[in-house]
């Protein structure tokens, strides 16, 4: 048994002991993989050092999607009931490089859950896209210090594949995004993904971080409130669509509860925030020639 010790985020060192297990010819029953997602096998007595390779090693050549879909499903974090990642990842890999095409498709047993994980992974990506929101902060006394921080709690390790989104949205601005397993730092023009080797982020660091006035945050919950339609609220989809884990870190949780009430009584029929209903202006008709007769 060979025992293998991972950390959370490290495709490429699994990538390199992969290529060495299949060059020895090593089934995946006889390699542990432990990670801190994996409680691993308490009795089992395995050596970090991998043999050397076959007389006929085992080689496998992936196309860049297959391989970036392995790497998307590696940043899916099991829970304590599921197999660990990276144990899935070199059964699949062993199998297509055994000839098993089939391996990576959705309607096999490996590849249907290599696509469930992709999902989930994907979505999460989506959600901090989403439900991110920065609070801008005062660089008068420090030059480099970020102009704007966030905090996120993801279920998966989405930081390399939300990266860019903000990147591109940011601009020049120096933004921090912090996550209880790491952070992106931009300073404007370059980024990288910060992992501390001791400890974690915590909420309360970046409670103490953003703990000033935030002007802007008025403006939000301002555009946020007129912007909500009553008449087109589905409670189910938007808790479906925007779980309520999220909301604890956005603002405008304090007026999602009494949006959700105020359409329940009456605001329905108006099709947008009272205060804008009961502004006075004029009613606008349209031509005729603009009506579709149904």
């Amino acid at each position: 048994m060979y025992t293998l010790h991972m950390t959370r985020a490290d495709f490429a060192c699994w990538r390199d002991h992969a290529r060495r297990l299949l060059a020895a010819r090593v089934p995946p029953g006889d390699v542990l993989w432990q990670s801190e997602d994996s409680a691993g096998d308490l009795f089992a007595s395995g050596d970090t050092d991998l043999p050397p390779p076959a007389e006929t090693p085992l080689a496998l050549k992936l196309s860049r999607h297959d391989l970036q879909r392995l790497e998307c499903a590696s940043r899916y974090w099991p829970t304590h009931h599921q197999e660990c990642r990276w144990a899935l990842l070199y059964r699949v890999v062993w199998r297509l490089a055994q000839g098993e095409g089939d391996a990576l498709l959705a309607g096999d047993r490996d590849g249907a859950v290599i696509e469930q994980r992709v999902k989930a992974v994907n979505h999460e990506v989506h959600h901090i896209h989403a439900f991110l929101r920065f609070h801008p902060q005062s660089t008068n006394e420090e030059q480099y210090a970020p102009e704007f921080i966030a905090w996120f709690e993801p279920r998966h390790d989405v930081l390399e594949g939300a990266a860019r989104h903000f990147i591109d949205r940011m601009g020049r601005h120096r933004w921090l995004i912090m996550t209880p397993e790491g952070a992106i730092v931009c300073d404007g023009r370059q980024w990288h993904i910060e992992r501390p080797d001791a400890g974690t982020f915590s909420v309360q660091d970046y409670q103490a971080l953003s703990a000033m006035e935030d002007d802007a945050e008025d403006l939000w919950l301002a555009y946020y409130a007129s912007t909500f339609n009553p008449a087109r609220l589905n409670e189910k989809t938007m808790v479906r669509s925007m779980p309520s884990r999220f909301w604890r870190h956005m603002p405008e949780r304090a007026l999602i509860t009494g949006l959700i009430s105020h359409a329940r009584h009456g605001a329905r029929r108006l099709g947008q925030d009272s205060r804008l209903a009961d502004q006075p202006g004029h009613v606008i008709t349209l031509p005729k020639e603009n009506y579709t007769k149904v």
